[in-house]
């Protein structure tokens, strides 16, 4: 990763941008929820002009996959992420792979060229007219795993050095709010204890799976399916098979893959 000199920031951030980035940078340091981090996007949307923006927190493990453990999504379509999953597109895309091996700012047309990124993603992207955007990250901190993903998008953004700038400044701050928010997410969960069969059906249930057919999977009754999956609802205080999933991928008691 290659900093801008604070003589080189001087030319191309404004006062005011050096004032909104100071307000944002101390707001990162009270983020205690989901609502807090969210909040400071419109913000950064005065800096840099994004419509769509998410984020991650995950690594690569020893197998060489992407393991997200938390997830906040500002506002990216659902839709889109849907299709996203269940296709799988977390282990097969270039950007996302290298994001979490170099940790460096990536323009997403020149990244789709020079990483080969898969036509399949690329059109995903534009049928959500997200053509144009950054994806940029940070290292896992000192005796921590997890490293950031940042997504910014939007028909406006360009390839210039004062985006990049803004994104080298403002980026470690929200990983650092990130991964506090995630930690107290953490301690959320030892609250929250499901059994290795809850988390078996909620696997199976993530992927898109009925009752039936994780039955014939399991080897198990969709009788008894559908008991496991209304007692974990009752654990996590949800109403519906999706939110459940969400809840549990937030207090990282089953992991996004």
């Amino acid at each position: 990763m290659s900093f801008h000199e604070p003589s080189e920031l001087h030319s191309l951030l404004s006062g005011n941008d050096a004032t909104t980035l100071l307000e944002i940078i101390h707001k990162c340091l009270s983020c205690e929820t989901e609502d807090d981090f969210t909040a400071l996007f419109p913000k950064i949307q005065e800096l840099i002009p994004f419509d769509f923006a998410t984020t991650a927190l995950g690594y690569r493990d020893d197998n060489n996959s992407i393991v997200a453990v938390y997830h906040v999504n500002v506002s990216f379509s659902e839709e889109w992420f849907s299709e996203y999953m269940l296709k799988n597109y977390l282990q097969t895309s270039a950007v996302i792979r290298e994001n979490f091996t170099s940790f460096e700012l990536q323009y997403w047309t020149e990244a789709w060229k020079k990483l080969r990124q898969p036509e399949e993603i690329i059109s995903l992207c534009l049928e959500f007219d997200m053509k144009e955007g950054y994806t940029f990250g940070s290292k896992p901190l000192a005796r921590e795993k997890n490293g950031s993903l940042f997504c910014f998008s939007g028909p406006s953004m360009e390839n210039d050095r004062r985006t990049g700038a803004i994104l080298e400044l403002v980026i470690p701050h929200l990983h650092l709010a990130l991964t506090h928010i995630y930690g107290k997410k953490r301690q959320d969960s030892e609250s929250v204890v499901l059994s290795a069969r809850e988390k078996e059906i909620l696997d199976w249930l993530k992927r898109g799976k009925s009752s039936w057919e994780i039955s014939v999977i399991l080897g198990i009754s969709e009788r008894t399916v559908n008991f496991h999956v209304n007692n974990v609802m009752r654990k996590l205080d949800t109403s519906k098979r999706q939110q459940a999933i969400a809840v549990a991928a937030r207090l990282g008691l089953i992991d996004i893959d």
